[in-house]
């Protein structure tokens, strides 16, 4: 008996794109006693709601080939597919096994009945009780799964055998006995049934499923159900969609399809290509017309979201365009994902969506929608002072960022983290470059754990090298750039010796030193309020931008941003703390773009003003910078030091090491058995920059 590549088949049932082709698989398979018999219980048991695990417990016990037989034309059949294929793959083992069936209750175990099958009495002909197997010559060939088999002793062994081998087979007699009983009903209730994709990209092709359904689906706008004929009847379908919107694939109006009493939710999958053009709207619909006998029955529309143009366009809620083509040309991340707010005012809920460069992998154009909980930027700052309260306790703290890089990813929808995880692998052995274009500022998605974690670090962003973007109303423009001039530093520190409520920094004095002789030429500014602005409003003379000081998040009042000094009103000789704000950078426009390096607490942290994206590494980014480090909590001033020393070594260096690679390797070091002295301090920092953005400098350069 031919059978077909197993494997190939788990393979093609686990994936719902590809069920056509497990029919075709299935197909090839040769007429064999009994299958159609066990059919007609699958079928059955699918119209009244059995899920598929209960269903794939009972075909364990059967020969192989009669349940693949059986299933071939239910996994073609567009209602019946999607149980049909999820309990043949548990049935072949390529899923979680299936639950036992129950014992007792639900089907109940029917006495033994010496009649034959089309002479019992039934309350619903296609809802038959057997007495329990088993029968002889059942299992004549090996079971579906050999690896699993059941006998009439094991607790899981089905009560109700699923068809009676003895029975005539239509397949082969072309006869359905006649059940006694009342009259079936002349006429049946049916839904209109429209599927397609939520969104798709001007110029990109897709399926569209139609035909009449059991249930109502929610999502329709129409006419409601319908009645046709319990007979055989022809209907036809007429699609309704504007020619100049959309293009059919193969295919015209009016689609046929042939409902009958065993096939009597039919589908039709058609192609659809979603045309691009200026002067069409984003936002389209598609509708369906169901006709039998030339009479109109029924009508139902849903919409579709043209996400995108080739050169990369995508759709904001409030009707706003976004045009992210420059990152998908040269230089282009292998996935962009753009993380937006939704419509409600507290920004509860995220909506994504996602593109990618990377041959063979499937953008997730979306809109995907999220929420991520009552108050987020509440759960932003319970971060922020947990992980201050760990102090040095390194194995508390790493887990304690396990934990919340999974309620992180929670938060994350399922199509995204296909897209990751379909792009991480194309890119292997080499790190996927993700660019995060969010106007979400509180959530670290950085630190998502997915499950189930990948081998090593369990943070997504150890395994790829994620560079944030910020989406904003205005600036900046969504177009970072891939490359910085460093061929000059500028450099600021601060003692803050006498200074009440700051001490000192001595690491970050250090640091500054260091950094300020081993890559000259560099500038060092004086830490005073005044000199710091004087410097950012004539427009940064070096490339580079390297604060070490004290840094305070906490926009509710005046204490937000970096500490600087200035003479005190009362005392001119003596120092007092002055912040330089958010506000106060935002308001600048640089001549160049450096690169700003923020060595202070909480800097990178950010909220929402306005109803737009706020915090000191944003508002850097407004004035002109390329990419911005920052971290999004209190970090030890030591380990903060060492980190910076091996930032600029690795962007300097022989590989000239990306700021977005040089993070992931340092994520990557803190594993839950395995992790530094700081863990925190290295998973704190965020850089707001292109994934593949370098520091570039002369040859002649010295590199320290």
């Amino acid at each position: 008996m031919w059978e077909p590549d197993l494997p190939r088949l788990v393979s093609l049932l686990a994936d719902p794109a590809r069920h056509h082709e497990a029919a075709a698989l299935l197909a090839k398979v040769p007429w064999i006693f009994g299958a159609a018999g066990l059919r007609r219980w699958i079928k059955a048991a699918i119209d009244h709601g059995e899920p598929p695990g209960a269903i794939a417990a009972r075909l364990t016990t059967h020969n192989r080939a009669v349940v693949l037989r059986a299933m071939a034309p239910l996994v073609a059949d567009g209602h019946y597919r999607p149980t049909a294929a999820r309990a043949l793959l548990l049935a072949l083992g390529g899923a979680r096994s299936a639950p036992p069936p129950p014992r007792d209750g639900g089907y109940g175990q029917a006495p033994v009945d010496p009649r034959p099958y089309w002479e019992r009495p039934r309350p619903d002909p296609e809802w038959r009780q057997w007495p329990p197997g088993p029968y002889p010559g059942w299992q004549t060939g090996p079971p579906l799964n050999p690896g699993r088999p059941l006998t009439p002793s094991d607790p899981g062994y089905p009560i109700v055998p699923p068809f009676d081998p003895a029975e005539p087979d239509p397949e082969q007699t072309g006869a359905f006995p006649i059940p006694e009983g009342p009259e079936p009903p002349t006429t049946r209730e049916a839904w209109p049934a429209l599927d397609f994709p939520a969104a798709v990209a001007a110029d990109e092709r897709f399926d569209i499923d139609v035909g009449i359904g059991p249930r109502q689906d929610i999502e329709l706008f129409g006419t409601g159900s319908f009645t046709v004929p319990s007979t055989s009847v022809e209907l036809e379908v007429v699609l309704m969609y504007d020619p100049a919107a959309f293009a059919p694939v193969g295919w015209a109006n009016p689609i046929r399809l042939t409902v009958t009493p065993t096939r009597p939710y039919p589908l039709a999958t058609v192609g659809m290509t979603a045309l691009g053009g200026p002067n069409l709207r984003t936002r389209r619909d598609i509708g369906a017309s169901f006709y039998v006998d030339g009479g109109l029955r029924g009508y139902a529309s849903r919409g579709i979201e043209v996400t995108g143009t080739p050169s990369g366009v995508v759709p904001l809620f409030d009707g706003g365009l976004l045009d992210i083509g420059p990152l998908l040309a040269q230089d282009a991340p292998d996935l962009v994902v753009v993380v937006e707010r939704g419509e409600d005012l507290r920004g509860q809920t995220l909506l994504w969506s996602t593109r990618t460069t990377l041959p063979g992998v499937p953008a997730a154009p979306g809109p995907f929608r999220s929420e991520i909980g009552e108050d987020p930027a509440a759960f932003a700052r319970r971060i922020r002072l947990d992980i201050g309260a760990f102090g040095g306790d390194a194995r508390g703290t790493t887990l304690k960022l396990i934990g919340v890089g999974r309620a992180i990813a929670d938060h994350i929808p399922e199509e995204v983290r296909a897209a990751l995880t379909a792009a991480a692998a194309a890119r292997a052995p080499e790190p996927a470059t993700v660019l995060l274009l969010s106007s979400e500022p509180h959530v670290p998605w950085e630190l998502a754990v997915l499950d189930p974690p990948p081998p090593g670090s369990p943070f997504l962003g150890s395994a790829m090298a994620i560079g944030r973007w910020v989406l904003a109303k205005s600036r900046p423009r969504p177009t970072p750039p891939t490359q910085v001039r460093a061929d000059r530093h500028t450099v600021v520190t601060a003692r803050y010796e006498g200074v009440a409520g700051w001490s000192r920094l001595p690491f970050a004095e250090a640091e500054a030193e260091r950094l300020r002789l081993a890559y000259p030429p560099a500038d060092e500014i004086e830490p005073l309020h005044s000199a710091v602005l004087d410097c950012l409003e004539a427009g940064p003379v070096g490339g580079v931008l390297h604060f070490a000081l004290h840094g305070r998040y906490d926009p509710e009042n005046a204490q937000d941003g970096l500490v600087l000094l200035a003479p005190s009103d009362a005392d001119p000789t003596r120092l007092v703390p002055r912040f330089l704000q958010p506000d106060q950078v935002a308001a600048l426009e640089f001549t160049t773009a450096p690169f700003v390096f923020l060595n202070s607490c909480q800097v990178g942290a950010a909220g929402e003003v306005l109803g737009d994206y706020s915090g000191l590494a944003k508002a850097f980014l407004a004035a002109g910078a390329a990419g911005v480090v920052a971290p999004l909590w209190n970090v030890n001033d030591e380990a903060a030091g060492a980190l910076a020393d091996s930032f600029y070594r690795a962007a300097y260096g022989p590989e000239s090491l990306a700021p977005a690679e040089f993070l992931r390797r340092a994520r990557s070091q803190v594993t839950r058995t395995d992790f530094p002295a700081w863990p925190a301090t290295t998973l704190a920092y965020q850089f707001f920059g292109h994934p593949r953005l370098r520091l570039r400098r002369d040859k002649g350069a010295n590199h320290g």
